[in-house]
């Protein structure tokens, strides 16, 4: 395809690195500005967990956007978080620190600036979701994990950022969730419609009223089939 040559070549260029191309994703040649024009979903060579998109803009022909910096600040985010994910879920656990900021809020000259640095001085109006796999042999006891689910909204809440939370997935410990951790700041697909064997999942954020680990167990849904 030859929009996926030219993105790569735009982002070679703008980065002074190189990227491989994990996939690509058409749009609309009848209605680009309504639907969106070709886009790509790259990570730098030899880091296949910094996966991001990039793609043509829809409004300006020739122009390019890419969410690189994002991919960035995630993969630091993790390393931030990975001590206290595998303190209360064991070692090992899955998970992927899931970032948006507002295109218009961010540029490409910011790569070599880390995540504090950003949050504190740029621009606060961040998402941040911690999305975390917990493998079961059945129904889970979230008694188990309700502990490590409020420390982690605590230290969430340390960042500073206008909206956080943590997403738990639930899932069968046969099932291998790998791929589906590893892209899922680009695949915007939910636990519930994984095609794998999910019991269920916890999801919270800054907005509900948590003061205590007890309060986790109410938030929990089942996910049938």
């Amino acid at each position: 395809m030859q929009s996926e040559s030219k993105i790569t070549e735009y982002l070679e260029k703008k980065y002074q690195e190189r990227f491989a191309v994990e996939g690509v994703k058409e749009g609309s040649s009848l209605y680009p500005e309504m639907y969106g024009k070709d886009k790509i979903f790259a990570y730098p060579e030899g880091k296949p967990e910094m996966v991001f998109l990039a793609g043509e803009s829809k409004k300006q022909d020739g122009e390019f956007y890419d969410r690189y910096p994002l991919a960035i600040w995630s993969s630091q985010l993790d390393e931030t978080f990975r001590t206290g994910v595998e303190e209360g879920f064991g070692k090992g656990t899955e998970f992927k620190t899931l970032l948006y900021i507002e295109g218009s809020k961010y540029n490409g000259g910011m790569i070599h600036m880390d995540f504090q640095d950003y949050f504190e001085n740029v621009n606060n109006e961040a998402l941040i979701t911690l999305n975390i796999g917990v493998k079961t042999a059945g129904e889970p006891e979230i008694e188990k994990y309700a502990e490590a689910i409020f420390k982690l909204m605590q230290q969430l809440k340390e960042l500073n950022v206008k909206n956080y939370g943590v997403t738990v997935g639930f899932v069968d410990e046969s099932e291998d969730i790998s791929e589906y951790i590893r892209t899922s700041n680009v695949n915007n697909i939910a636990w519930s419609n994984l095609d794998a064997k999910v019991y269920g999942t916890i999801m919270v954020d800054n907005t509900m009223e948590i003061h205590s680990p007890s309060k986790l167990k109410q938030f929990y849904q089942q996910i049938e089939g």
